[in-house]
């Protein structure tokens, strides 16, 4: 095995609120996260799932990694709500995971604009994050424009390179609104040479699993060129990506 994969995560920094019920459809994990308004199904092919709650799949104790240390930091540390891996090709560990951020601008739900906005508003969250590069750890960020699932949530989608204690990484990351709060969903990887466009069809795979609970009564009529603070927005991002459930490279 390679040096990825052989890394024990008892120093991982995991980031997690609330809890889950959890069910099984098919092989597929089932995640409900009332308090944040979502559930999320998760595709058997990652083979180790974690929340604050419990561990799910198979026992990743083989590579040297207590799973229950992973649970306990997940409880302890604000942020994200799963970590999801699987072993690549190249015998690295690839993760998967979301980062909520409670929202400050009334957006409402980006569902309900038109793809015009949503375009208006990707090229103005673009232009913020760019303004990043070179800060906290951000090495380099690549927008890469919209994308709609199957039920018609758009996500803005963009690529970003950087380093943090862990090590250099790519993620690839899909963003959208819902009920004015903001959900980041990202896959990364520690390995020294990755398939970027891999990791957004991962996150984009990830995103086809979630269903949100909209709250009808929130109205969605932000002014979208004057009326969102977009350094608030791109800042979030940025923490996203640079924060995480993280495994890393030593």
């Amino acid at each position: 095995m390679k040096k990825g994969i052989m890394l024990s995560l008892a120093m991982a920094t995991v980031f997690t609120v609330g809890a889950s019920t959890v069910s099984k459809a098919a092989s597929d994990v089932v995640l409900d996260y009332e308090d944040i308004d979502l559930s999320i199904t998760i595709s058997d092919k990652y083979n180790y799932i974690y929340d604050a709650d419990n561990s799910y799949g198979d026992d990743i104790s083989e590579y040297g990694i207590n799973p229950d240390t992973i649970v306990k930091t997940i409880k302890s540390t604000p942020g994200a709500y799963f970590e999801a891996l699987y072993v690549d090709e190249d015998n690295y560990f690839r993760e998967s995971y979301m980062n909520y951020l409670e929202g400050e601008d009334e957006i409402g739900h980006l569902k309900d604009y038109s793809k015009e906005e949503v375009a208006e508003f990707g090229e103005q969250l673009s232009k913020e994050m760019e303004n990043w590069v070179g800060k906290d750890g951000i090495k380099s960020f690549e927008y890469k424009d919209i994308f709609y699932t199957e039920g018609g949530i758009p996500y803005f989608q963009f690529i970003m390179t950087g380093t943090n204690a862990d090590g250099d990484f790519t993620s690839g990351c899909l963003c959208t609104i819902a009920n004015n709060n903001n959900y980041y969903f990202y896959t990364r990887s520690y390995a020294p040479s990755v398939d970027a466009a891999s990791l957004i069809e991962d996150s984009q795979e990830l995103v086809e699993g979630v269903e949100f609970y909209f709250d009808k009564t929130i109205k969605s009529d932000a002014h979208i060129s004057g009326g969102i603070d977009w350094k608030k927005v791109g800042s979030k991002s940025a923490y996203g990506a640079v924060v995480g459930a993280v495994i890393g490279v030593k």
